[in-house]
Formats: C-alpha cells, sequence, structure tokens
C-alpha cells in the first residue's frame, strides 16, 4: 500500500539532488590556481596589489551559482566574517605562503553564523570575480549558503 509512495518519495529526492547539482556546478581550488597574477601600483591606497587576469573557463562562471569546499578562515575578530581558503589556516594566503587564488571571501545568506577555525564547508553561492578588489577578494560568493546534500 505504501510502496508506489515510498518510490515516488524516492524518484523525487533523487531528481531533485540531480537538478539542484546541475544548477550549481563544483568548482576545484585548482581551477581557480589558472588564474594569473601580475603587481599592480593601487595609487588609491599607495601600494603594490596584485591584479587578476581570469582564465576564460572562470570568467565564464562570473554570476553564476557554484559549489566549492574548503577551510574556514576567521576574517574578523567577533568571528562573523570568514573566508574560504584551499589550505589550513596556518597555510593560508593570510598566514602561510599561498598565493590569492587559495582564498575566497564568503558573503553568507544568513549572516551571524559561527564556524570553527579550520572546519571544512561545503559553499554554494554567486560567483563574484573582482580583478582589483582592493580591500576585498579575487574571489567571493555572494548569497551564499553551506552545501548539504
Amino acid at each position: 500500500m505504501y510502496r508506489p509512495f515510498f518510490l515516488a518519495l524516492v524518484f523525487l529526492s533523487l531528481w531533485a539532488t540531480t537538478v539542484r547539482a546541475q544548477l550549481a556546478p563544483k568548482i576545484t581550488w585548482r581551477q581557480l590556481a589558472t588564474t594569473k597574477f601580475e603587481e599592480v601600483f593601487d595609487a588609491s591606497r599607495n601600494i603594490w596589489s596584485q591584479k587578476a587576469n581570469f582564465p576564460a573557463e572562470i570568467l565564464a562562471l562570473q554570476g553564476q551559482q557554484v559549489r566549492i569546499t574548503g577551510y574556514m578562515v576567521p576574517v574578523d575578530i567577533t568571528g562573523k566574517v570568514y573566508a574560504l581558503s584551499a589550505y589550513t589556516f596556518s597555510s593560508c594566503f593570510f598566514c602561510g605562503g599561498a598565493g590569492p587564488e587559495s582564498v575566497m571571501g564568503l558573503e553568507l545568506a544568513v549572516p551571524g553564523q559561527k564556524f570553527k577555525t579550520d572546519q571544512v564547508v561545503t559553499w554554494e553561492g554567486t560567483l563574484v570575480l573582482k580583478a582589483k578588489p582592493g580591500m576585498g577578494f579575487h574571489f567571493t560568493l555572494r548569497n551564499s549558503s553551506e552545501w548539504k546534500d
């Protein structure tokens, strides 16, 4: 008696997961690492900075929903602003020798969430690329939320 309902539920669940995965393709840090950087002088801040030259593969993702997995890194002392890193905190762009292609800003859809440093999380959001981000990130996930399978 419940078998048709159960089968329909399983089918819908699988279909929804497949559709969701198609809507938000997973990107990798290796893909982001294909971005080349050049030193430029930022006259507005009177410092040298890095300008990103995004490859076509990355430019095609501008404004698209994507997913990416990385390590959580707190950016402010309150623990409300986070970045996502390809590497753990001790090896990340801010503390270690990694480059700007290994870190991504997160603009959370639900602000105020708390995460542990180095917690591995998959995020989904709109990819925003900035060649010259000023005090921001070259890569940012806007309206991002934790991806749940």
